[in-house]
């Protein structure tokens, strides 16, 4: 290999670093001897057709590349600067973009895209294709591993959209069967047309366009299965229920550029206009208001609102003396949602057919300082595909990998916590769901069962500010099945003991929300309403804007007696009241959960502060006395 590396090719490009390999060829890093500079050169895998000399393949690929290099201009193509023959085969020689990682690789460290971001994408990468569709040219192999995200100008990573591998695919690769039957390739991404041994057209390359951005918004495509005659044929039959994370013209483009009829499906120019508006809908942010959680102007979630639970109305309340808060016990009435994933990055390499576990954290130390790793310059693999029809196992239950933000029940056969649950998918607001997947680790398929501690210590890791603002959370690593070349990610999920989420967590969150006891933490602010039956909702705000109290800490309630008979705003002014409340003209309040979970055990306090006049805080973030 090393040998490999002192090759000069054509006399000029000498190979410096092999980037990466796929089904068209290897990438390499080389330096223009002519020029001084580094560029990118990959080497064309140019099988023997049968019946077909060897240089007939050689000048087709040359005549594709010239084709790419037509579009050498355009902003959202990866630049071709020549095109030479080198060891009877064809090398196309492109622009070098350090610090660029291709879309598939992006969604399995950071897990489902935003809405916002996946229409920016693809309404750069339908910008390309246009534009080759405008001189007669047809990609033939959209996919993730395709579109490159690289750092704009300024440095900002993933800002730049880029297409690769254009008008040098040498023929349907995603199509081609070895001897062993394997799919070489990414099948669920071919136009059921070429399926059928229709022609490739403008509409087959928009098609697998759909499928690109269904995948960035979900985190899974639509038409992957187990086996490949099964893909194949889900490609060709089966019309995938509407992305779920997408926001509506989102929804729209993908679903109208996924129809089975290319005469159906929907042109370039209206789908252009969806991404646009599905682009300018900006994401709902705490960074102008704050911090859900910690009012340090981290971002909030963009889950739309929903019915809260209510809460008892302190009686012959005193204002020098704290108040009792309690829930009634009452739950989330059914409402419709229109949840988009607030994505979250993770880059650590995990390992295929992980252990499963699960453990409890209290103490503020649990994290692990373990940094992340840097991108890398990539190339554009054509990964083969098997996969389970259970990814996780068939006693999990569960037929496709689970991304951050989504809600879940356990039914847990081995005892609570323990063993492989099985797990179904519920709405984050309506179904009082008992736990949510936080983030997804990126996995490597070569790492074996034997790192699963790889695993644990990332979802350690990732989940340990959260953890800290809980009372009573257990984190839940969920792991893939073993034998899949293309597993899920492991999934970092957080539950409580003994009691509901009630709804979404952490970042997940948006302001405006009815939030349910276990949803908030320290540094959560709300506002309170009552009423004509005398029944609180909370509903979380940012800290930054005036309102009714912050949360300060949680606080546990001893004894077996039953809720009602503890004062719980007692306890808050014990633990916390000389800190938050002494000479401020503040007092402390006692929030505790339903009398059902108060039972079961969970009897964690949620201790608040509030203004003794009954007018709101001021905003901004209030500081403990010492």
């Amino acid at each position: 290999m090393a040998g490999e590396w002192e090759r000069a090719i054509a006399g000029r490009y000498r190979l410096r670093q092999r980037l990466g390999s796929g089904g068209g060829g290897s990438v390499w890093l080389a330096e223009d001897e002519e020029l001084r500079a580094q560029v990118a050169v990959k080497e064309i895998d140019v099988p023997h057709e049968s019946g077909g000399a060897v240089g007939d393949s050689v000048a087709r690929g040359r005549k594709e590349a010239l084709k790419a290099a037509q579009l050498r201009e355009h902003p959202n193509v990866v630049t071709v600067y020549d095109v030479v023959e080198d060891d009877d085969r064809p090398w196309i020689v492109m622009e070098y973009l350090p610090g660029t990682r291709d879309l598939r690789a992006v969604v399995k460290e950071r897990g489902s895209l935003s809405s916002e971001e996946v229409a920016r994408i693809g309404a750069a990468a339908l910008d390309a294709l246009s534009a080759g569709h405008r001189l007669g040219i047809i990609h033939r192999d959209v996919k993730p591993s395709n579109i490159l995200l690289a750092p704009d100008h300024s440095g900002v990573a993933d800002r730049r959209v880029l297409l690769t591998d254009y008008g040098i695919s040498l023929w349907p690769r995603e199509t081609r069967i070895t001897q062993s039957g394997m799919v070489v390739g990414t099948p669920g991404f071919v136009a059921p047309e070429r399926l059928s041994g229709g022609e490739a057209t403008p509409a087959t390359d928009l098609f697998s366009l759909g499928v690109t951005l269904y995948f960035a918004v979900e985190g899974t495509a639509p038409f992957e299965r187990e086996t490949l005659d099964a893909t194949l044929m889900a490609a060709l039959n089966a019309v995938p229920s509407p992305p779920r994370w997408a926001s509506e013209p989102l929804s729209r483009a993908i679903m109208g550029l996924l129809a089975k009829d290319p005469s159906d499906r929907t042109r370039a120019a209206q789908a252009a206009e969806l991404l646009a508006e599905a682009s300018a809908e900006v994401a709902p942010s705490g960074s102008e208001e704050g911090s859900p959680s910690d009012g340090s102007g981290a971002d909030s979630g963009e889950l739309g609102p929903a019915q809260g639970p209510g809460r008892a109305a302190p009686s012959g309340k005193d204002p020098n003396t704290p108040t009792r808060r309690t829930w009634d016990g009452s739950r989330r009435a059914a409402g419709r949602r229109t949840p988009v994933l607030l994505t979250v990055a993770a880059v650590l390499a995990g390992g295929v057919g992980f252990a499963l576990g699960a453990a409890t954290f209290r103490d503020a130390g649990d994290g692990t300082n373990s940094p992340e790793d840097k991108p890398k310059s990539v190339a554009t693999p054509s990964p083969t595909v098997t996969r389970s029809a259970y990814p996780y196992g068939r006693q999990v239950g569960l037929r496709e990998g689970l991304a951050p933000g989504q809600c879940v029940d356990a039914d847990w056969k081995d005892g609570e916590f323990k063993g492989r649950a099985g797990l179904k998918l519920v709405d984050c607001y309506d179904d009082d769901p008992e736990g949510q997947v936080i983030a997804t680790v990126a996995v490597d398929n070569a790492v074996q069962a034997s790192d699963a501690q790889a695993a644990r210590s990332e979802c350690t890791r990732r989940t340990a500010e959260l953890r800290k603002t809980m009372a009573d959370p257990v984190l839940y690593v969920l792991t893939p099945e073993t034998g899949q070349s293309e597993p899920p990610a492991p999934a970092c999920l957080i539950f409580v003991k003994d009691a509901t989420l009630g709804g979404p967590l952490g970042d997940f969150r948006k302001f405006g929300d009815e939030v349910y006891n276990t949803q908030l933490g320290p540094g959560d602010c709300i506002d309170a309403e009552e009423d004509a039956d005398g029944i609180y909702t909370k509903t979380l705000v940012s800290c930054a804007k005036p309102h009714d109290e912050q949360m300060v800490g949680w606080t546990w309630a001893s004894g077996d007696g039953s809720a009602d008979s503890v004062d719980t705003a007692a306890l808050c002014q014990e633990k916390y009241g000389v800190n938050w409340a002494r000479g401020q003209g503040h007092e402390m309040s006692g929030w505790q959960s339903n009398d059902d979970e108060w039972n079961a055990g969970f009897r964690q306090v949620l201790c608040s502060v509030e203004r003794e006049d009954g007018k709101k805080l001021p905003g901004g973030v209030l500081k403990p006395a010492y």
